[in-house]
Formats: structure tokens, C-alpha cells, sequence
């Protein structure tokens, strides 16, 4: 993957700067917001002058032979065998060499002292990891220095193994590691003006691009395998060899013909040239051929008759299929796209983001964005956000870490914040107008499984994961005001529902808003009541005992959930604790601590002192491994439904 870019006059970047993707953590979703002009699409493209060798747009007035782009890469030690054995050597030296530059040791250094930020969480994950950067000089002046500013240290370094002692052999392996670098990597760049009916031709570089190596190699294995041929007696003969004899039985036969005219013609083959036809000749060929007949539609239209933003819908639609059918890449495939949401109708950006952030989550798609659209902020869990700001030259770039990007929302800028539920508030009121269907807003990735495992609903239902019980309510209220309007209720085809857990600390009543009359927005939260029943309670009330999800559900599902994932951990001291305990078979819920817990201490086993603390160390287990247990309570068949999810059924279906 690519963890940063060093640059230098490209485009709005004026010197020498570097951006990281990722200071305290490696992401596979990045993306970038600001203002336009402040160097977002910037960073793709010098990415795409790297892997593509697109046209490196230089800075006005600045020396165009000190240009350069340079990314940092980061891959897995077991990952060293994807490159040639030369390159296999100096791959370690140059992560050496990086890891260990001191900030302090040179001025040059001081455009970089971001990387030096960096450098302290790479150092963390050094010993089953390696980095390495290699630059793009589009001027010739400086392309020996692969290394950028760091270049006479790694190659002094590299240059004391014997194998490389001499600039010849040093050359010849440095330019083996560029091509290694690209034969591993490919990068596929969607700027905002791609003409993407032209894109989605099956033929087109993009799409081949996209496609997986597995086609070639099909139709290669198909055109090499060997065949039962009857000529006098049965022998084995691939298609390949077939049309070569063939060909070849012709061309012989002209190459008669012609000679009786004179004997001075020949079909001679070049010089070095192979007679034969190979299967990677042909299979290009075939592949371009074959898909060049199939154009893709849209309700029997070509994609150019649609509108701009159902063409980019289907680009991001067609590229998601594609990219999720290679089950074995060859190619880390990365995939940066310039405003995802542009010409698209306000209602279908929440889909076009989510499709994108399920590539990278699911199918291990590094994916570089630019977007106006903030609506996405609250709704990605895992990446890094890069707000790039640019004045008088002096580009600065903030970073944040989705994972807890609201929790510490002090820190953001504020139009950030505020334009980020405003834009996913307007998508979802979009969404109610123009489709028919329901939301249900929740705290949590797990909290959306659970409900998706038990609800069924008439209407097609969109459950949105948002972080916490105060961006819940904080969405909620953005909500309000326009879903309070009489006219809107006229003009909306769905409800939406906030459901959000009972914590110690709430979530504050002094600025929430109650339902309102329309019967179209409600927020509830869960909670267990003195009779172990757990009911959906207004904000508002006084009874207020903590009350999460994992706590809410059928009490046999979670406790065989809870069990497998157990089973399935490295932790022999839970596993032994968890022995320790028996299954209330009498239990109403999925509590695990208090007085409601579905599980008692097995008398014939041995306690040292209050059970309770034992059992506060399951709590700590589940805790810390929701996601496991939540996928291994999915799995279960036949869980019957839990009561609390009735009434939100029932709040969607009258």
C-alpha cells in the first residue's frame, strides 16, 4: 500500500513537501475535503504521473529539473517474494535507511518533517514490515536519484553488498526495483472529467485496468490445454498448436505457390522473431474483441444516454464488480477518484460512499477520494480524513483518524463539523422524497448486524452506523427542523427511526427535541426494565439503568455466540473462566453482568474469592471482541425475534 508522497513543484505544491497517508495507523480509505484549488486532486495526479506516467504539470516558475514525485510504499515482510531476488536485497537496506534517518541530521530534511512524524508509528510495526520510496524525475537532469533527497545515503548503503559494489550492477538492480513496483501495484485514477461512457467500454485501458489477470490466464489455459485429435491415430494437441500448424501448413502452401513463380520468394521470419503464435498474443487480442461487442446498459440504455449522474453511478457500480470478483490478485489494486459525488442527486451520495468504503473494508481496496460532499464523515468508521487547506502558497494539511474523528471533534474545524451532518442530513431527507424508503440510524457497525439478523420490513429499510448515542442525537436534531414541516410530510415516502443504548452518562436532555405530531421521526433508546424486559424508552425518562445491544438480544443465540468466539480465541485464561459458569436457561435477555445475567457460578467449580470479578473478565472479553461475537450470532439460524425489535417494526409498517 501506499503510506505518503514526496513531491516537489507539482502543480500547486511549490518546493519540497510530503504527505502521509496515515500518521498513527495504516488505512485503506483515505480521503481528502477542502476547499476547491487547495491541492486534493493534486495528490491523485501525481500518483497517476507515477504509475501511468500521465503528464507531470509542473509549478509556474520553478526549476523543472528539481521535480519530482516519489511515494512511499508499505509492504509485508512475506510479502519480499512478489519481487526479484536482486531487488529482494535492497528492499530491507532502503526501510533500514528510513527508519533510522534522524530528523536533526540534515536541513534538506526539513520539508519532510512530516515523515518524521510518521516514522515513529512505522518504527512500531518495523519488524514484520518494510518501507521503500522511488522517485519520478519527468526531466532527466536528476533520474539517477531514485531516492530523492535521501539518495547518496541509501545508495552508499546498498552499494556496500558486493553484488552491487559497482554503478553498473547498483543501476541495473534500481531499475529492476521500479519495474518490480509497477508489475505489483496498479493504480486506476477517475478524475472528475473522465468520459466515462468512453471508461466503461470493456475494451477500454480503465476497464482492462480493472479487470482481474484471472481472465488472461483462463483463455490462456484454455488455448494451451491439450485436446484429444484423431489424425490416423489419436494424439493430444493444444488449440494453440492447432492454429500455429495450421498457419503455418498455409503459409507454406503460398510460400509454393509462389516460388514456382519464383524461387527468390520466401516468408522468411525476422531476425530473433518467434514463428509461432503464443497464448498472451492472442488472448489480449481476444479479450479486446470480445468485450468490444458488449456495450453496458441501464434499463436497455447505453450508459452515454443516461444522465451525468447515473453514468457515475454506473462507474462506480461497474468498478465495485469488477474489483470484488478477483479472488487472487496479483496486483494491489489502488483506486483514487476525484469526487465520487459529483452530478449525482443529493439521495444517492449515502449509497456511493458506502459502496466505496466496502471495497476498502471488505476487499482490502486501498481507495484515495477527493470530496465536497461531507455527508460521508459520520457515516466511515475506519480511514483517515485530510483536510487540505491552501493560502498564499503555504498549503497546510490537517489529518484525522475516522475511528474517532467525532469523539474528539474539539479538535476539527467547525464549518467541518457542521457541513458534515448537514450534507448527511439533506441526503437522507433527499432519500425520503424521491424513494420509498425507511432509516434506521444506530451507534454502531455491530448494532446494524444484530437488527439486519431479526427485521423484516415491507418497505426497503437503510440502517445507518454513525459512531455513538450523541452523534445519534445530534443527527437526530439536524433532522428535526425540516421533517417538522408541514409541507414535508406530504412530500416524504419513508420514516426515520434513532435508536441509540442507555449509558451512565447519557446523552443530555437539554437541547433534545421530542417526537414531534407527523409520526415521521422518533428516537429511542433501549432499556431494561425491573421485570428484565427491555423496552424502547424516550430520552426523557428517569429510569436510566445501562443498557447496551449485546445486552438486548435472545439470551441462548448470544450465549453460543459468546461461547464459539471464546472457543475460537488464544486466551486459555478465558476459556477456563468461562468454564467456569453454567447457562441460565431461565434468562430473558443477553445480559452477562448484574443481577440479569444469563449465567450463574457452577457450584462444583473453584473460585478464588467473589465470582463477580471472574466474571467482570467476560464483560472485558466481550468488550473487546463485539465484532467476533456479533458475526458468530449472526450465523445462528433460527433465532426468534427479540420483542423490542417489533415495536421498531412496527413504528415503520403503520
Amino acid at each position: 500500500m501506499i503510506i505518503g508522497l514526496f513531491q516537489r513543484h507539482f502543480k500547486i505544491y511549490k518546493g519540497a513537501k510530503y504527505i502521509p497517508f496515515g500518521t498513527n495507523q495504516k488505512e485503506m480509505f483515505n480521503l481528502f475535503i477542502g476547499q476547491n484549488g487547495a491541492g486534493k486532486s493534486s495528490i491523485l495526479e501525481a500518483l497517476n504521473c507515477y504509475f501511468n506516467n500521465s503528464e507531470f504539470i509542473y509549478h509556474s516558475n520553478e526549476k523543472r529539473s528539481e521535480a519530482f514525485v516519489s511515494p512511499l510504499f508499505l509492504i509485508k515482510k512475506e510479502d519480499l517474494s512478489n519481487y526479484d531476488k536482486k531487488v529482494q536485497q535492497i528492499i530491507p537496506i532502503i526501510s533500514d535507511v528510513l527508519l533510522n534517518l534522524s530528523f536533526t541530521s540534515s536541513t534538506n530534511f526539513k520539508p519532510y518533517e512530516s515523515f518524521f512524524e510518521q516514522q515513529k508509528f512505522l518504527k512500531e510495526i518495523k519488524d514484520t514490515h518494510y518501507i521503500f520510496t522511488n522517485a519520478f524525475w519527468p526531466q532527466t537532469d536528476n533520474s539517477n536519484q531514485y531516492f530523492i533527497t535521501f539518495d547518496n545515503i541509501i545508495k552508499k548503503k546498498i552499494q556496500e553488498i558486493d553484488d552491487f559494489s559497482d554503478d553498473k550492477n547498483y543501476y541495473s538492480a534500481i531499475l529492476k526495483f521500479k519495474s518490480d513496483i509497477i508489475k505489483n501495484y496498479s493504480f486506476l485514477y477517475i478524475p472528475v472529467e473522465t468520459s466515462i461512457d468512453d471508461f466503461l467500454r470493456l475494451e477500454s485501458k480503465g476497464m482492462q485496468d480493472l479487470m482481474s489477470e484471472d481472465v488472461k490466464k483462463r483463455i490462456e489455459k484454455t488455448l494451451n490445454e491439450k485436446l484429444p485429435i484423431k489424425e490416423g491415430r489419436t494424439q493430444k494437441k493444444s488449440i494453440l498448436e492447432i492454429i500455429n500448424n495450421d498457419l503455418e501448413d498455409f503459409v507454406k502452401e503460398v510460400e509454393s505457390t509462389i516460388q514456382e513463380i519464383d524461387k527468390e520468394y520466401d516468408f522468411d521470419k525476422e531476425f530473433k522473431a518467434k514463428t509461432n503464435l503464443t497464448a498472451n498474443h492472442l488472448s489480449d487480442v481476444m479479450i479486446e474483441t470480445f468485450f468490444s461487442k458488449r456495450k453496458l446498459k441501464k434499463n436497455g440504455k447505453q450508459i452515454k444516454y443516461l444522465s451525468a449522474g447515473e453514468r457515475k453511478k454506473a462507474l462506480i457500480d461497474i468498478a465495485y464488480s469488477f474489483l470484488i470478483q478477483e479472488k487472487n490478485k496479483d496486483r494491489q489494486i489502488i483506486l483514487a477518484i476525484d469526487e465520487p459525488e459529483s452530478s449525482l442527486h443529493i439521495s444517492m451520495c449515502y449509497d456511493q460512499f458506502s459502496r466505496l468504503e466496502e471495497l476498502s473494508s471488505k476487499f482490502n481496496i486501498q481507495l484515495l477520494v477527493t470530496s465536497h460532499w461531507y455527508g460521508s464523515l459520520p457515516i466511515i468508521d475506519r480511514g483517515n480524513l485530510y483536510h487540505i487547506d491552501s493560502e498564499d502558497e503555504e498549503i497546510k494539511i490537517n489529518q484525522y483518524s475516522f475511528r474517532n474523528y467525532f469523539e474528539e471533534s474539539g479538535n476539527n474545524p467547525s464549518d467541518i463539523q457542521f457541513k458534515s451532518f448537514f450534507d448527511l442530513a439533506s441526503a437522507v431527507i433527499s432519500s425520503l422524497r424521491i424513494q420509498e424508503t425507511n432509516w434506521l440510524i444506530v451507534e454502531s457497525e455491530e448494532d446494524k448486524n444484530y437488527i439486519l439478523k431479526h427485521i423484516s420490513l415491507e418497505k426497503s429499510l437503510k440502517i445507518l452506523p454513525v459512531g455513538g448515542c450523541a452523534i445519534v442525537k445530534l443527527l437526530y436534531n439536524y433532522l428535526y427542523t425540516p421533517i417538522s414541516q408541514k409541507s414535508e410530510k406530504k412530500e416524504l415516502n419513508g420514516k426515520i427511526f434513532c435508536l441509540i443504548d442507555t449509558d451512565f452518562q447519557g446523552v443530555g436532555t437539554k437541547d433534545f427535541l421530542d417526537d414531534h405530531n407527523n409520526g415521521l421521526l422518533k428516537m429511542r433508546r433501549l432499556q431494561i426494565m425491573e421485570n428484565s424486559k427491555i423496552e424502547l424508552h424516550k430520552i426523557d425518562t428517569d429510569i436510566k439503568y445501562p443498557t447496551e445491544i449485546e445486552e438486548a438480544l435472545n439470551s441462548k443465540a448470544f450465549y453460543e455466540s459468546l461461547k464459539m468466539t471464546i472457543e475460537d480465541s488464544d486466551n486459555d485464561s478465558i476459556k477456563e473462566i468461562f468454564n467456569k459458569f453454567k447457562y441460565d436457561d431461565e434468562s430473558l435477555n443477553s445480559f452477562i453482568k448484574g443481577d440479569n445475567s444469563i449465567i450463574y457460578p457452577d457450584t462444583t467449580a473453584f473460585f478464588e474469592g467473589n465470582p463477580s470479578k471472574e466474571k467482570d473478565k467476560i464483560v472485558e472479553f466481550i468488550d473487546k471482541y463485539k465484532k467476533e461475537i456479533c458475526k458468530n450470532y449472526c450465523r445462528i439460524d433460527g433465532i426468534p425475534k427479540p420483542e423490542w425489535i417489533n415495536k421498531i417494526e412496527d413504528f415503520f409498517n403503520k
